[in-house]
Parts: structure tokens; C-alpha cells; sequence
């Protein structure tokens, strides 16, 4: 398809780490990176009604004239409704939100797409825009968003085994007891481990606490088991943060991060919540050697590695809605985030 835009390649001091290359978008907004185990890396974005993926087969360092995947004149961008991407080899999957929750995939890198695809199969009870979307190791996917199909707000699902090209009927994961129901505008999350358990998290809210909940499903099965409430203490709010926060995996670990309150904390299973700092927006991954959180604090974002204890830094004047992973589970991580009007790609 026809590039309608451009990257520009410049020098970037960052901290704690020094000049790399960094990739620019401009008028983009709401960027998702994805990669594969060869170490191919792939970026979305939206620019208005339209999505667009680039990709990168020198480890993000440099990343291809953007594919304009397609003009959705409903699509839904900002606040964490941006399309949401997978990858598992040659096959890519995107996920968008444009009134309903609608899948594109790929199967030869990104170069041809075929969709949309509708996922949710009450039509209009997608409609608040809030989704996740993961792969398990096998190459299955998993998305999980706000519905609106009864009168609650409840959280539903769905799974593709061929790339997107369909998916299961919808699926309950969580309804809120007694009329009650989950928070009404943060995002969900969701990750599979390397054994294929799988594990979603969202806001919920429950007597007015806007506290941060989870489910698991175990390898192999196709329910979820009890939710548990993470983290000690409680939200009393009334109002939605819109802030869901990142669930992540260490091998077959998990751990989170969220906003309570203004602050960000960080939990593993097992072990007590630990506070990093104030702000908002975190997300975090672990690779061979550290875990890394970034989020917004006033106009910046920050970075900290929280199982070093290390001090929160700087990483990027101007930066909000990072999305971040890491490249064949090494220490090379990439973060992307809009910046003004652009979308960046760097490295941490």
C-alpha cells in the first residue's frame, strides 16, 4: 500500500541510558508495539480515522514507511482506546475499536491485511472502547474489553486460533455482584505466561472502591477461576480514574502495576504492594536481568526498576500512553509513547 507518511531518525539523550536511534510518527497518536522471537518488531498507531502499522527488522533500531492497514470513520483513539497489536512469526494481528471490536490480521509480515473482522457479538456492547489484546507462546490469541450487553458494565472475552481471521464466541470473564459493576472507562489487561496460563486485570467497583482486580485461567482450560483483589489498600472514588494499569509475566510469574490514588504501585504475587512514586499511566516489563516501569508524572514520563530499588529517573520530556516491551526476553527494551503531536519509538 501507499506510505502517507515518513520517519526521521535522530540522536536522543536518555536516562540512565545514552544516545540511541529513536523513530518519529507524526500526527499519530495512541502507539502499541508487538514482537516476535526472531526479533522482529512491529508498531501501530492511529492518525485519525485511519491505523497504521511499521515494522522493523533490525531489532527497532530503524522501522519501515508506515502500512496503512485501514479508514475506520468511527475508530475510537485516546485515553488507551488505541488498536492493540500481535505478533507470532509472519502472522499479525490488530485489534481496534470503532463502535465494535474489530480484528485485522496479516500473514506475510504486515504487508497485506485482510478485515475487519468483528469480535464482539452483541452488536454495540463494545461501544466504550476499552480492550486488550495478548498471545500465548503457541501463537493464540486472547482479547478481553468493557461490554455494555446488559446493564452493567461487565468484562467479556474472545480467542483466535488462526491469527484473527475468527474468533470464539464471547466469553464471560467477570460480572460485578449484586448490580454493581467494574469500573467504567479504565482499560483492561491481560498476558499469558510461558506455560500458557492466563491472566487478566481490571479495575473494578465494588461498593465505590476503585480497586485493581484479577482472574487466571489456567494452561489448557477455557474458564477462569475466582478474582482477587490485588494490592492492601483501597480506592474509595467516585469517578473513573481512566487508568487500568499493566499486567506482565516473568516466565511464569506474574505482576502488575496501576495507579491508586496518584501513586504507582507495583505487586507481585505473594509479596506486599510496594509504592514507586506519584503519577499515573504505568506499564512495565521484565526481561533476563530487570523489570522496568515507565509512567506519566505531570507532563513527563519516568522510568524505575522497582525490584533493584532503584530511584525513579527521567526518561522523556513531553511523553504520555507508553506502550513497551522487550526484544527476545533480553535487556533490549523499546518504549513508544505519543510525544506532541508524534509518535516515538526509544530505546530505555
Amino acid at each position: 500500500m501507499k506510505s502517507v507518511t515518513f520517519i526521521r531518525l535522530a540522536l536522543t539523550i536518555l536516562l540512565p541510558i545514552s544516545a540511541v536511534l529513536s523513530a518519529e510518527f507524526p500526527d499519530a497518536a495512541q502507539p502499541q508495539l508487538a514482537t516476535t522471537n526472531d526479533g522482529h518488531v512491529w508498531l501501530t498507531f492511529g492518525r485519525g480515522p485511519e491505523i497504521f502499522v511499521a515494522r522493523s527488522d533490525d531489532r527497532g533500531m530503524t522501522f519501515s514507511h508506515p502500512i496503512r492497514v485501514a479508514a475506520l470513520p468511527s475508530l475510537m483513539l485516546g485515553r488507551r482506546r488505541g488498536p492493540r497489536l500481535a505478533a507470532y512469526g509472519e502472522k499479525i494481528t490488530l485489534t481496534v475499536m470503532a463502535g465494535e471490536l474489530f480484528a485485522f490480521h496479516s500473514k506475510d509480515g504486515g504487508r497485506k491485511w485482510r478485515g475487519p473482522t468483528p469480535i464482539n457479538d452483541v452488536p454495540r456492547s463494545a461501544r466504550e472502547g476499552l480492550h486488550a489484546l495478548t498471545i500465548a507462546p503457541d501463537g493464540r490469541l486472547f482479547t478481553t474489553w468493557l461490554d455494555l450487553r446488559g446493564e452493567r458494565t461487565q468484562l467479556f472475552s474472545s480467542d483466535s486460533t488462526d491469527a484473527g481471521a475468527t474468533w470464539s464466541p464471547n466469553q464471560l470473564v467477570y460480572r460485578a455482584p449484586n448490580g454493581q459493576t467494574v469500573c467504567e472507562c479504565c482499560h483492561p489487561s491481560a498476558q499469558f505466561s510461558a506455560r500458557g496460563e492466563l491472566v487478566v486485570m481490571w479495575r473494578n467497583g465494588l461498593e465505590g472502591a476503585r480497586d485493581m482486580w484479577s482472574a487466571v485461567r489456567p494452561a489448557g482450560a477455557d474458564k477462569f477461576g475466582a478474582s482477587t483483589k490485588l494490592g492492601e489498600g483501597t480506592w474509595m472514588l467516585k469517578a473513573c480514574p481512566m487508568d487500568g494499569g499493566a499486567v506482565f509475566t516473568n516466565g511464569d510469574r506474574f505482576a502488575s502495576v496501576w495507579q491508586r490514588s496518584g501513586d504507582i504501585f507495583f505487586n507481585e504475587p505473594g509479596e506486599p504492594e510496594k509504592r514507586i512514586a506519584s503519577g499515573a499511566q504505568p506499564v512495565a516489563i521484565t526481561t533476563t536481568n530487570r523489570t522496568a516501569v515507565v509512567w506519566q508524572q505531570g507532563a513527563d514520563l519516568w522510568v524505575s526498576t522497582p525490584r533493584a530499588d532503584s530511584p525513579p529517573r527521567l526518561f522523556k520530556n513531553q511523553g504520555r500512553f507508553a506502550s513497551i516491551i522487550t526484544i527476545n526476553g533480553s535487556d533490549d527494551i523499546l518504549v513508544a509513547f505519543e510525544h506532541g503531536s508524534a509518535v516515538v519509538v526509544d530505546r530505555l
